[in-house]
């Protein structure tokens, strides 16, 4: 069983079919839950406004957005092996909401050791 990019959408040249749609769903969903599970774990003690899971949403959407380029990167072929295999969407999706889970970790230690590194 193949999905079939059925529907396409132009704008400019560029086309997307349901596939690249339905890649691009997963990973706004997945950013959007993974910012929201991100901001539910931060840091009580401090004052948080309800601006704050919205910055947490649009960071979680912007570290899930990254995901096809570190699949990339490591020559992965789970986006090519998705479309004829759709049970490996669940397992994009569930890299998309680790990597947004972790990306907020990351940055928290980088800034860490930066601020550590110039009070040296």
């Amino acid at each position: 069983m193949e999905l079939q990019g059925s529907a396409l959408l132009t704008a400019g040249g560029f086309t997307l079919d349901s596939y690249m749609l339905l890649l691009l769903g997963i990973m706004l969903c997945a950013g959007i839950l993974g910012g929201a599970a991100n901001y539910f774990m931060s840091d009580k003690n401090a004052t948080t406004s309800g601006k704050d899971i919205l910055k947490y949403a649009i960071l979680g959407i912007v570290a899930a957005l990254t995901v096809p380029l570190f699949l990339n990167m490591i020559s992965s072929d789970l986006l090519a092996a998705a479309k004829s295999r759709p049970i490996d969407l669940f397992v994009f999706a569930g890299f998309c909401l680790i990597f947004v889970l972790f990306s907020r970790r990351f940055v928290e230690s980088a800034a860490a050791k930066l601020l550590q590194q110039l009070r040296r």
